[in-house]
């Protein structure tokens, strides 16, 4: 294994393991309408016990995000329940501080008040909180034993709902320990109760939980399906937030097998939605994804720039999962470069977060790379220590992945050392590990499929030799015979494959002739002798008045519209700004000098970031003229254009809105015979689109009771 792949393999691991930690740290973040309905409630006519529950209820609402305010809430709850002898909610309290600050001390002080009090289901409660104080510590075993004990208590007090959340918390630790199998049974248990309920957030989250089960073992098509699946739910449910899980899945998906510029695609789509919806934490993440993209594909810059802003607003949120992955990503970014300096600086902040939230497994992903660059360093002994610990970890929560990256490492170290007996027991504790992963019932399968093998081989090597001399003959007669066969068919194949290619050569040469005339003639309607004659005896005017600042200004300004319109012609695709800045000109110029000047607005949805999406340039323009010359142009005073962009669903939406008379109005004041260049030119614009990128585009025009508005559904890709 050369060392590139055994930091690969390490990237790898850890941001699985980040990638269940930020699921958790997604599901449980605070609410905080919630929590200021919660301290609404406070300041009204309530009961003790009451204010008891929403002190417990405000500690497990930040629990995950701020301990501080979580033991002070908790507390008070504790303080107040110890004075009405309210013994469950005593235990409730310690259950939300046993969250937010990972102690099992608490988790145990509730179990054991529950048990005190004899009440089944907060017993379950505060087991089930053990169980995830253990598995964030990165303990399965202990974790595992306890999931166990509440799927037991929950199964008697026969609330299925609770016993189907049961079955994927013990799926989800299996995954964690490398159960796939185990971790299968359970989430597909999960799914059938939630199924029979009809729990439609349930069946999202099952489908989801056996998709990334067959991502871990490698059944990539499987996987596909179940997130595809997930995400046909939510189409149900319409949850934003779960149209982002979904979407970054299937990224996810697609960034495994390879395909960066699809999974940056859905990763892109993911952070359209999340701005749409402003969260923060989302937005966050979606950087991260998107940096870790360009990282594969060796756009450092890019990388490091999308990581450093999902840095910052995980610090902001404190959002302790992804400041440790943004920091591993840093870190693998600067390593790549081999600044080692700055590499070791964030790899070692990824690591003190890691061990202070006691996110193990993850701590042992990071002192293995950090291993490797010690050893880059040439500085054995601490590459040693490095190395040595994750593998003292690893043994304790059973995560033999790392303990096996670990061993290999040291092989190398204890070389260079000169510790040749230590590198060959380092060596065997790699290959013993190697082995258990394998395990023990796949090693006696493929044992059992040597021992067959090798005797079909025997029998069928005595039945080869008392067949060969009938079979020969008969394999000459075949091979002639194939050999005519494959002649005619490939001949037949070769000249099939040549009129297919002559044809196709054909209708592409004959589309491109047409786009270009397409082209030249929407040049000439769009900046007709006329308007340029218009503009510039307007900047004449100003000239012969003396007025050298307004002609200047004007000159300027008519001078860039005429360049935009250019250049932006012969580009297949232009950025939202560019076509809104060319818009603004355009509609700058046609103001100037008019009897009775128009207003006119542009305006960009929110979340619309304008530099990052392109479209086909120049669609709007022949009907802002249009809005000018016969919509707006007989109103003396309070003409307008506006024109919005947004986007729904695949396609940027468009629309052009004039105060005028309206099209029929202004149809019935033309000639009969005369036909608008610009919606002929445009519908040739869009037929020819269609058959040549194979993508959607359309456009209406409605006559409103108070002028016209045109509408486009255009495609648009990310920059």
């Amino acid at each position: 294994m050369s060392l590139s792949v055994l930091l690969n393999t390490n990237k790898k691991i850890l941001l699985s393991a980040v990638f269940v930690y930020i699921s958790v740290c997604s599901a449980l973040a605070q609410n905080p309408v919630k929590i200021d309905s919660l301290l609404q409630l406070l300041t009204t006519k309530i009961t003790d016990k009451e204010k008891v529950d929403i002190y417990n209820n405000i500690a497990l609402q930040y629990s995950s995000t701020d301990s501080t305010k979580t033991i002070d809430y908790a507390n008070r709850a504790i303080h107040l329940s110890k004075q009405l002898n309210y013994i469950e909610g005593i235990s409730n309290a310690h259950n939300s501080i046993s969250q937010a600050t990972v102690k099992l001390a608490h988790s145990d002080k509730a179990s054991d008040l529950f048990q005190k009090i004899k009440y089944a289901k907060g017993k379950a409660i505060a087991s089930n909180d053990l169980a995830l104080t253990y598995k964030k510590k990165g303990e399965y075993a202990m974790a595992l034993k306890h999931f166990t004990k509440v799927l037991k208590i929950r199964d008697s007090l026969g609330n299925k709902k609770d016993v189907a959340f049961c079955y994927s918390n013990i799926g989800q630790v299996h995954v964690r320990l490398g159960n796939y199998t185990q971790a299968l049974d359970y989430n597909s248990k999960a799914l059938e109760l939630f199924k029979e309920l009809n729990n439609k957030n349930g069946i999202f989250s099952g489908y989801n939980n056996i998709g990334m089960i067959n991502v871990y073992q490698s059944n990539y098509s499987s996987a596909l399906e179940y997130f595809i699946k997930a995400s046909k739910i939510n189409d149900e449910i319409g949850s934003k937030k779960k149209a982002i899980v979904s979407l970054s899945n299937i990224g996810f998906i697609y960034e495994t097998l390879g395909d960066y510029d699809l999974a940056l695609e859905y990763y892109f789509k993911c952070l359209t939605i999340s701005k749409s919806t402003r969260n923060q934490a989302s937005i966050s993440e979606d950087y991260l994804n998107i940096g870790n993209i360009y990282f594969e594909q060796e756009d450092d810059t890019k990388a490091l720039t999308y990581s450093f802003k999902s840095l910052k607003i995980a610090k902001e949120l404190n959002i302790k999962g992804i400041m440790i992955s943004n920091y591993c990503l840093i870190g693998e970014i600067y390593l790549n470069e081999k600044n080692y300096k700055e590499a070791l600086k964030y790899l070692k902040n990824g690591l003190a977060l890691s061990r202070e939230i006691g996110e193990l497994s993850s701590s042992t992903t990071v002192m293995n790379t950090l291993g490797e660059i010690e050893f880059e360093l040439k500085n054995y002994l601490q590459a040693k220590e490095y190395l040595i610990k994750s593998i003292t970890i690893g043994q304790e929560i059973g995560f033999p992945s790392a303990v096996k990256s670990a061993s290999y490492g040291l092989v190398k170290i204890e070389k260079a050392l000169g510790n040749h007996k230590a590198a060959l027991e380092s060596y065997e504790r790699y290959h013993a590990i190697y082995d258990s992963i394998l395990g023990e019932e796949k090693s006696k399968q493929l044992s059992q499929l040597q021992v067959q093998y090798e005797t079909e081989k025997k029998e069928q090597e005595i039945k080869s030799l008392a067949q060969q001399a009938s079979i020969q003959s008969l394999e000459l007669k075949q091979a002639n015979f194939n050999k005519t066969i494959f002649g005619i068919a490939s001949v037949v194949l070769l000249l099939l494959g040549l009129v297919l290619y002559l044809v196709n050569r054909q209708k592409r040469l004959a589309l491109q002739q047409r786009a270009q005339d397409i082209e030249q003639n929407l040049l000439r309607v769009q900046m007709n002798p006329h308007f340029i004659f218009n503009a510039m005896t307007s900047i004449q005017d100003y000239m012969n008045q003396g007025d050298a600042k307004q002609a200047s200004m004007y000159l300027v300004k008519f001078s860039k519209l005429i360049r935009q319109v250019l250049d932006n012609s012969r580009s297949e695709f232009i950025s939202l700004d560019q076509e809104i800045n060319m818009l603004d000109n355009y509609l700058s110029i046609q103001n100037l000098k008019r009897d009775h000047p128009f207003t006119f607005k542009i305006e960009v949805e929110d979340g619309l970031i304008t530099d990052e999406i392109a479209i086909p340039p120049m669609f709007a323009q022949p009907f802002v003229e249009n809005a000018i010359e016969h919509g707006v142009t007989t109103i003396k005073e309070g003409a307008t254009i506006s024109i919005h962009f947004s986007i729904e669903g695949n396609h940027l939406v468009l629309k052009i809105l004039d105060n005028g008379s309206g099209i029929e109005e202004t149809m019935k004041v033309k000639r009969k015979d005369h036909v608008s260049h610009a919606i002929k030119i445009t519908e040739e614009r869009i037929d020819l689109y269609r058959k040549m990128r194979k993508k959607k585009i359309a456009f209406d025009i409605q006559n409103l009771s108070q002028g016209t508005q045109v509408t486009f559904n255009l495609p648009f890709q990310y920059l």
